[in-house]
């Protein structure tokens, strides 16, 4: 068997790289203004930077007086972030919850579901020191004071704290994306946690923390609604290059930010000496940087002169070779300290010339990983493939289809990752090789429920269409599995308004309960009874409460409980009961606490403000404003 082997860096060298990392922290060019906790407790109106430091109510941060948070969220209007507090008021009854009782902050569904080792952050924690706040409004100068003008200075001030966040993010202990959902009749748009994961600015935020030193962030959804976000997979979107923009400009402005953010991960995991993490973010830079007009970064670590093997593989300047030099990999079959091959690497740059060239080197089509991988989320037995089609590398996907790689075999088959990120491309790929578009996962969920749980609309259409072609299938999707589709849409992040008007359309039963029973499989039966059983002897989690609670569980039970409101909104629209009782006796109706006002409405009886928030939500939707 042929294979290539390099030098690996010396230590010594590798410590210039660490060096050159320790030398390489994001700039501060302008200061890190933030706000007491106390201070923003006492807050009743939302007032900009130039306002708030006059009066003295802002502190320059330094980590010797506490810690810090990044406050990401969405702007309510365009002059203001949040003019009638109803965004502020969700994060202020958040802190106060948490700086003031007892409790913890878990992990949230997927995270749980996929790392065995995932911990929750207890309040205690937060409470042990000061805490100060990040937020842009009042961090960030607003030029409010200059009635629609400022001189050259003033402007460079707010660019280089813009510049900045990349800074103020690695600087804050805590990141908080503040989602709670919010109808906006005026924009004609509701605004919740999918809304801000489509927002490019939300998104280089998020990359800039999940590529720092503390990678995890809390979502809050309401102020009794918090979950530790830990893996990239519990919330899959696209790349900032691909996010929304009010201001196309933007978009080429922070190419050059993100660049660096990657350059810093990279190099920040070569000094910690976490090789694989330094490997997946070297070869993850396809996705980082996908929509943006920059090279990837190349030749991190010092070349060194080649040796050869028995084959004499010895070429300086081949593709495979260099690959392997810059992950510090000595054979195409070596497995590294996380369970993972060369291929699998490759796989994730989306290389198809290196993919190639691997294969000819007989590399391991069809090797799958050892261990899970708990920063992207993934479970073990991953295979190239899987992850080709994931990260919609849709032409390496077609290399190894072609070469015969085997589309199952690990805890989600191909195509359910595929439905997952909403490949419609990879999903088409795998079913014209014949495979079998209605596939179970390891616990029994279908590809429907996967397409769905991570709200994959197009995906759902194209495996319709490959359902009805595909000349083994019984037809169509029937009732049951869309049925399962929205139960699980609602219970993961794809509870929208308009999966609720998709699926109830094909014929999905807004009135559905879950039956673990009739609705997994031996294995899926097993894990949801360790769950419950758990919670019943005290351990309570977000995936220990769903198990206990989902026999008998509708969609709408769902939506209130994993706080995804609009779709909630949506299912009362559309007729969901709110008398039905799960295996505990939980109703829906009995959820009116800390809901939003036209929800809690439309759990009284009364669908009307819930008609209303569901059509503005939809793509094209119309809300008559009544002034």
């Amino acid at each position: 068997m042929s294979c290539l082997t390099r030098r690996w860096p010396t230590p010594l060298e590798l410590h210039a790289v660490s060096l050159a990392a320790a030398d390489d922290a994001v700039p501060m060019l302008f200061p890190m203004y933030t706000v007491a906790a106390k201070s923003l407790l006492d807050m009743t109106a939302i007032e900009p930077h130039e306002k708030l430091k006059v009066r003295g109510d802002l502190t320059v941060f330094d980590d010797s007086m506490g810690s810090a948070a990044f406050i990401s969220h969405q702007w309510v209007a365009k002059q203001h972030p949040d003019p009638e507090m109803r965004q502020m008021r969700v994060l202020q009854e958040t802190l106060r919850r948490v700086l003031r009782s007892q409790g913890s902050i878990p992990p949230d569904f997927v995270t749980e579901s996929f790392v065995a080792s995932a911990k929750s952050i207890s309040f205690q924690e937060l409470q042990t020191r000061p805490l100060f706040l990040w937020y842009d409004f009042f961090s960030v100068p607003q030029l409010e004071k200059h009635k629609g003008y400022a001189t050259d200075e003033e402007n460079m001030k707010q660019r280089k704290a813009i510049n900045c966040i990349p800074a103020y993010v690695a600087k804050c202990r805590y990141f908080f994306a503040l989602c709670p959902t919010i109808d906006c009749p005026w924009q004609g748009q509701v605004l919740n946690a999918s809304t801000w994961a489509r927002r490019g600015w939300c998104r280089i935020e998020r990359a800039a923390r999940e590529l720092s030193e503390h990678d995890t962030w809390i979502l809050v959804q309401s102020s009794t609604s918090m979950e530790l976000v830990g893996t990239a997979f519990s919330f899959v979107t696209g790349s900032v290059g691909e996010g929304e923009f009010t201001e196309e400009g933007d978009r080429a402005k922070l190419a050059e930010v993100m660049q660096a953010i990657v350059r810093r991960k990279l190099l920040l995991s070569l000094r910690a000496g976490d090789l694989p993490s330094y490997r997946r973010h070297l070869n993850l830079q396809a996705v980082h940087l996908r929509g943006f007009e920059v090279e990837p970064l190349e030749d991190i670590l010092p070349l060194t002169s080649p040796s050869c093997d028995a084959a004499g593989v010895a070429e300086v300047a081949d593709v495979a070779g260099h690959f392997l030099h810059q992950n510090g990999f000595r054979k195409v079959r070596e497995r590294d300290a996380s369970g993972w091959c060369p291929m699998h690497y490759a796989a994730l740059s989306g290389r198809v010339q290196l993919t190639e060239a691997l294969l000819r080197l007989r590399a391991d089509l069809n090797g799958r990983t050892s261990k899970d991988e708990p920063k992207l989320g993934f479970g073990p037995w991953m295979s190239a493939l899987d992850l080709a089609v994931f990260y919609r590398h849709n032409d390496v996907a077609r290399l190894l289809i072609a070469g015969r790689a085997q589309p199952t075999g690990g805890v989600l088959p191909a195509i359910h990752l595929a439905c997952a990120s909403d490949n419609v491309e990879g999903i088409r790929l795998l079913s014209e090789s014949s495979c079998d578009v209605r596939v179970s996962s390891m616990t029994g969920f279908g590809t429907p429920e996967s397409a769905a749980g991570w709200g994959g609309r197009a995906a759902l259409e194209e495996l319709l269409q490959a359902a009805k072609a595909a000349k083994s299938s019984v037809g169509s999707l029937d009732s049951l599995e869309l049925s399962r589709a929205l139960y699980t849409a609602m219970s993961v992040r794809g509870g929208s308004a308009e999966m609720v008007e998709y699926l109830t359309g094909l014929g999905a039963d807004v009135n559905f309960q879950y039956d673990p029973k009739r609705d997994l499989n031996w294995l899926g039966r097993v894990l949801i009874a360790a769950k419950s059983l758990q919670h019943r002897f005290g351990t309570q989690t977000v995936m220990t409460s769903v198990a206990v609670h989902c026999h008998g569980r509708t969609p709408l039970m769902a939506a209130l409980q994993s706080a995804q409101y609009e779709g909630a909104a949506a299912l009362i629209a559309a007729g969901a009961r709110l008398d039905i009782k799960n295996c505990r006796g939980w109703r829906a109706a009995m959820a009116k606490a800390e809901v939003p006002k036209f929800l809690r409405q439309g759990l009284e009886g009364d669908p009307s403000e819930c008609k209303r928030v569901s059509s503005l939500a939809l793509p094209g939707g119309y809300v008559e404003v009544v002034i």
